[in-house]
């Protein structure tokens, strides 16, 4: 059975996949592509490759558009209702991300963290390095998604509050207990995703807007200032509201720093602990009849 999950780049959430699945399943994972499972991630696509069965426990659908299939899929649970809907299945088999279990096997934080950062890996990439120094420069530790997964484990268990657009920021901050505000700086981010998860801790995705409309490679298209001034009318896609239409100035790095030093003192998420304890427990059911499965060569 091979394990899925994205490779292309490591980022945090899908280089987590892999370093969680062992410690879950044990050594079970080989080359044999016939069988994959889905543990972590928005990678659930429309359709099963004919030649492989896919079985799914806790990963989410969302990048594709249109109908999606349960053919040539077991599926014993996933990430939470919105990946339901898209499969058509009931929301009972709403469960939780997987990486909320990471607690229980690393522990232990970093001292020192104080409040973190955590951007989204195409936000990292565009802007890492002046993202770095302003954090730098107000106290803030900047979290690279792009780092170690046992050094970002460790300082995201150690912070005393989490800034977070990455998504598995927010999930293992939630594991270990951390304050969490979730932001948007990059018109990347996968709000679906977000919605996904906040209804599995009984809350609802709100990010603070941390963007400033910077342009970092310097170049501001007219098809962007196009778009960016359909925004305020309501008019167009949600996400052109953050496009890059200012120059790097220093201005510009001015909005940016505040943002951020307001939300060191921002609304923290609350999760609600009655709903966190009922999906973290449709997430073992699972777990435990994938065991049970397994056992049997039902998966074989």
């Amino acid at each position: 059975m091979q394990l899925s999950y994205f490779r292309r780049i490591p980022n945090f959430g899908d280089a987590l996949s892999p370093v969680l699945a062992r410690h879950v399943f044990g050594d079970i994972f080989d080359d044999d592509d016939s069988r994959r499972l889905l543990f972590i991630g928005t990678i659930i696509e429309r359709k099963a490759p004919s030649d492989v069965h896919e079985i799914i426990v806790g990963a989410g659908a969302g990048y594709k558009r249109g109908p999606y299939d349960t053919q040539g899929r077991t599926v014993l649970c996933v990430r939470g209702p919105l990946t339901c809907d898209l499969l058509g299945i009931d929301r009972s088999h709403a469960a939780i991300d997987p990486a909320l279990l990471i607690s229980r096997y690393h522990t232990g934080g970093s001292s020192g963290v104080g409040t973190a950062f955590m951007p989204h890996n195409h936000s990292h990439m565009i802007a890492g390095d002046v993202l770095a120094s302003i954090c730098g420069e107000i106290g803030i530790s900047y979290v690279s998604p792009l780092d170690d997964v046992s050094s970002i484990l460790s300082r995201l268990a150690g912070a005393c509050c989490l800034i977070t657009e990455a998504l598995h920021g927010a999930v293992v901050a939630e594991a270990y207990g951390v304050p969490w505000v979730p932001v948007i700086f990059s018109s990347k981010v996968l709000e679906k995703k977000w919605h996904d998860f906040a209804a599995t801790i009984g809350v609802e995705y709100r990010p603070m807007n941390l963007n400033a409309n910077i342009a970092f490679d310097g170049r501001v298209r007219t098809a962007d200032r196009v778009k960016y001034a359909l925004s305020p009318a309501g008019l167009g896609k949600r996400k052109y509201k953050y496009l890059p239409v200012r120059k790097p100035d220093r201005a510009a790095f001015g909005i940016l720093e505040r943002k951020l030093k307001r939300l060191r003192q921002g609304q923290f998420v609350k999760s609600d602990p009655a709903v966190k304890a009922r999906s973290i427990a449709r997430l073992e059911a699972a777990l435990e009849r994938f065991g049970d499965l397994a056992g049997d060569g039902a998966l074989s």
